[in-house]
């Protein structure tokens, strides 16, 4: 009874926080990115009392794929909901190559009126803004993991992993953490484990709040404001005039932009400011970025292209914004 007392209450207060966008009738369906982990079971937990709601699980071929795969299988059954398995090939097994291919999936999964909603917590929010501060990331950098992008929502993020597991365990939901999260060669595993711990410990330990309610602060602001240019050749060009006619200030917000679009939230960190910069006054032909960015000089156009052959298509969707 106690134990049902708790889940009713948390779940409630949890509810008020989640930042769920509109369904589109009468096929409008939400999306669970279902991951076989306690943050993805708990917001299908939250969600399928709501309303259809569907789950899509991207198995990544690698090692801890097939017992995430049956974790996510068994708490989509828990929560009576359908689910559907999508796989991909990895040609590098890294996280930015995980996470690539695991949105082209589950983008390429949505029908019509549908969205994608992934699991990411305030925690998650925070360590994205620690790991992006660590890097150089500029002010745009530091808005963290955007809440919407196309047809993906994000509306756990002013929710914490202890909430998320608290909640999954107290419903019965069969879950499990990746193996891969405990790997202290990612750098976000030790901001995780190591660092946001030791600098709650020792200086703040509202440090997770603090960092994910500035994001969400930062991200209120539209720094760029209309972006110029057009889409091609899976990305964006834009005049490398108009672009120099900016100033290495105004470029490099409106570069930022279009990169954090092409690289899932993760703008331009110091250095390659600099080096994009570089490239739309002259100085260097073109710069090679993380993430498969290249930026390159072509005529009169500065080209901003990405390794996604689906971002053509989400810039294109992002022409009037």
């Amino acid at each position: 009874m106690v134990a049902t007392r708790r889940l009713d209450a948390l779940s409630a207060a949890v509810v008020q926080r989640l930042d769920l966008p509109e369904r589109e009738w009468p096929n409008g369906k939400w999306v669970i990115a279902l991951s076989g982990g306690a943050d993805s079971a708990a917001l299908a937990w939250l969600t399928s009392r709501g309303g259809p709601v569907r789950a899509v699980h991207v198995h990544h071929g690698l090692a801890a794929s097939e017992a995430l795969e049956r974790a996510a299988r068994a708490a989509a059954d828990a929560v009576a909901i359908p689910i559907e398995v999508r796989s991909v090939t990895l040609d590098k097994v890294t996280e930015n190559a995980a996470r690539i291919a695991r949105y082209r999936a589950l983008t390429e999964a949505l029908g019509k009126g549908e969205w994608v909603l992934t699991a990411h917590t305030a925690d998650d929010q925070a360590e994205t803004v620690m790991a992006n501060l660590l890097r150089g990331a500029g002010v745009d950098g530091l808005g963290g993991i955007p809440s919407r992008r196309d047809r993906i929502a994000r509306p756990m993020l002013a929710v914490t992993r202890s909430e998320t597991r608290e909640l999954a365990t107290l419903a019965g939901l069969p879950w499990m953490d990746d193996p891969a999260n405990a790997d202290l060669d990612q750098l976000r595993n030790r901001i995780r484990l190591q660092l946001i711990p030791h600098l709650e410990a020792e200086f703040n330990p509202a440090l997770r709040r603090h960092l994910s309610a500035a994001a969400r602060a930062i991200s209120e602001v539209n720094l760029a404001g209309p972006i110029p240019g057009e889409p091609a050749g899976g990305g964006w060009r834009i005049p490398a005039g108009v672009l120099w006619a900016m100033g290495p200030e105004g470029a490099v917000r409106t570069l930022r932009a279009v990169v954090r679009r092409l690289r899932d939230g993760y703008g331009l960190d110091r250095s390659e400011a600099e080096r994009a910069w570089a490239v739309v006054c002259g100085a260097a032909r073109a710069a090679e970025l993380s993430g498969g960015i290249r930026v390159e000089r072509s005529g009169p156009w500065l080209l901003i292209l990405g390794s996604d052959p689906l971002a053509e298509i989400r810039l294109a969707n992002w022409i009037d914004r």
